[in-house]
């Protein structure tokens, strides 16, 4: 190979591929058919050039990988399709029915062994002594066997036990190999036995085998496994989770599942462990889900394709919840009693950017430029309207603080008024909409929405006899409210052009934070319960709920000096 094509290797991420040929140019993707397989592709390996062009010739790279691997993974299927039971055996049978099958086949052996003739190379004499002689040659062969590793000279026999115990195991798979290996002792340990009483020995034997003695092997302890820490943490816990955290919880598994392995026993997770964890965290491509160079890949798959394509990357953010979410699992397990000590510790994700800076609240300014536009220009619209919510819900976010599917998930029976005050009662409804925390929350309706007519607007709508506050807002798959307004109104704050970091419709919530540190009750425990963000301290769960005249003033301090809207209607100072 040339310099010039080792240096392009290099350069273009050729260079740590698996199954690419690098011995002559053009370079060939070129992978070995399991010998099981072979008959059924008809071919002993699968080959195709990836051209010349370096960077055409990764993308073809992968291409072949994945059209080589389908064509292996759909012989594999039709051979397990046709010993249907095959894969559900190797999956159910454990390593205590092997031993518990091979004891009884070992008791069958020694009983059947007496008074009978044993010897490698054919029959002799039935005399003790050439007996004696017969079953120390068949000991040593045995030793050899094992000494060589040559389990495969018992498949026969475990065919055979297989067929006694309606067992249809792949030859080829890890039990099978157990069983063989297994059935290769209790044969050493037979003629052993034998060749003791022939000797005249009757004292327990010390050295026996420990799986074939006197008494049927006991079960071994239960190892548990990655696999099943996992599977006990989501039973424990997903009948709490939103559709979104599920969805989430997702990836963290997958990365265990795939890269770590579902049985990888829970007593060697340990610091080192968490942190590779961490690293391929970290390598996770951003959106490799929805890439057409990613999509439907494995997780280790992901990783290599985003090194060689130089993808970016998940924002250290994101990789954080991966990781927050993965530690989750390890406190589960340590409580448990599955983890000893805590070897999450220190293992965590420096995210550069301090949460305050991810997302900018609009400026004054920015709003009156914002709420000077249509729809905001005309009347105040009516539930009749085609799209109420484009007109109502930034307002109400501005001016209540609430999240995006509060408002739009809002019902009009959750429209009430206690002591003459309007309310939003913003109810948690785990099956329809759920409330960010699980607690539901009152928040007065602010007197700058009544001015601009928004309970007329309740009124006309409960008048109508629809169901929701807002009739144009649906509930996507993960049971989020309001995804199309939240579109419409970041593309026109991008079409008026006005900028900032992260500017979107949560941007108002934002806003609404600053007013409540102008009215000096940011982050205390009555502007915390208008947000629906936790207060810290035992206190908070002590007591009742603040009552609707005390919340109604506190909101009433919430104000927009200079904001102008709709250039005359309203004018805060």
């Amino acid at each position: 190979m040339s310099k010039k094509h080792t240096k392009a290797s290099g350069k273009y991420g050729w260079a740590d591929l698996k199954y690419l040929d690098k011995r002559r140019f053009p370079y060939s993707v070129r992978i070995q058919v399991p010998h099981d397989l072979q008959a059924i592709i008809e071919k002993r390996e699968l080959k195709g050039s990836v051209g010349s062009d370096p960077v055409l010739g990764l993308q073809k790279y992968y291409a072949l990988v994945t059209k080589f691997q389908t064509i292996i993974r759909e012989a594999r299927n039709r051979t397990v399709a046709s010993v249907e039971d095959a894969n559900l055996a190797s999956m159910t049978l454990s390593q205590d029915d092997i031993d518990f099958a091979c004891y009884a086949h070992f008791r069958r052996m020694v009983k059947n062994m007496r008074g009978k003739v044993a010897h490698p190379i054919g029959d002799a004499p039935a005399l003790r002594l050439n007996r004696i002689e017969g079953y120390r040659m068949m000991i040593e062969n045995h030793i050899d066997l094992i000494d060589l590793d040559a389990w495969p000279t018992m498949e026969a026999q475990a065919l055979w036990l297989c067929d006694e115990h309606g067992w249809v195991l792949d030859t080829q798979c890890e039990i099978f190999e157990y069983l063989c290996r297994t059935m290769l002792r209790a044969r050493l340990q037979s003629f052993r036995d034998e060749l003791r009483l022939l000797e005249g020995n009757m004292s327990r034997n010390a050295d026996a085998d420990a799986l074939f003695g006197t008494e049927p092997p006991a079960a071994r302890p239960k190892v548990r496994c990655l696999g099943d820490l996992i599977d006990e943490f989501n039973s424990a816990r997903e009948d709490r989770w939103t559709p979104s955290t599920r969805k989430n919880y997702i990836v963290i598994t997958r990365v265990l599942e795939e890269i770590c392995g579902r049985n990888t026993p829970v007593d060697i997770i340990n610091r080192e462990f968490c942190w590779n964890v961490r690293t391929q965290l970290m390598q996770l491509p951003k959106n490799y889900q929805k890439l057409s160079s990613t999509k439907g890949r494995s997780i280790g798959d992901a990783i290599g394709i985003a090194a060689a394509l130089n993808l970016p990357l998940i924002s250290p953010a994101t990789a954080k919840g991966h990781l927050n979410k993965f530690g989750a699992i390890i406190r589960f397990g340590r409580d448990a009693g599955w983890i000893t000590g805590n070897p999450m510790a220190s293992v965590e994700i420096y995210d550069p950017v301090h949460p305050a800076e991810k997302r900018d609240p609009f400026s004054i300014e920015q709003l009156t430029s914002i709420f000077s536009t249509d729809p905001w220009k005309g009347l105040p619209v009516k539930p009749s309207a085609l799209r109420p919510s484009r007109y109502w819900v930034p307002l109400i976010a501005l001016y209540s603080g609430a999240r995006l599917t509060d408002i739009c998930g809002q019902r009009l029976d959750e429209m009430i008024e206690e002591d003459g005050i309007p309310i939003f009662n913003f109810v948690h409804r785990p099956d329809v909409r759920r409330i960010k925390g699980g607690q539901s929350r009152k928040v007065p309706v602010h007197p700058a929405l009544i001015e601009l007519g928004f309970w007329e607007y309740v009124e006309a709508a409960k008048r109508s006899g629809q169901l929701n506050l807002f009739s144009d807002c649906k509930p996507d798959k993960l049971l989020k409210w309001g995804d199309a307004t939240s579109k419409w109104f970041a593309r026109k704050i991008r079409n008026i052009g006005i900028e900032g970091r992260n500017l979107a419709l949560h941007s108002l919530r934002h806003s609404f934070e600053d007013a409540l540190r102008r009215a000096d009750i940011h982050d205390t425990p009555i502007g915390n319960a208008i947000t629906g963000r936790s207060s810290y301290g035992v206190s908070k769960n002590y007591g009742s709920r603040y009552p609707v005249r005390q919340l109604h003033r506190a909101i009433m301090k919430v104000k927009y000096p200079g904001f102008v809207f709709n250039s005359s209607q309203l004018i805060e100072s």
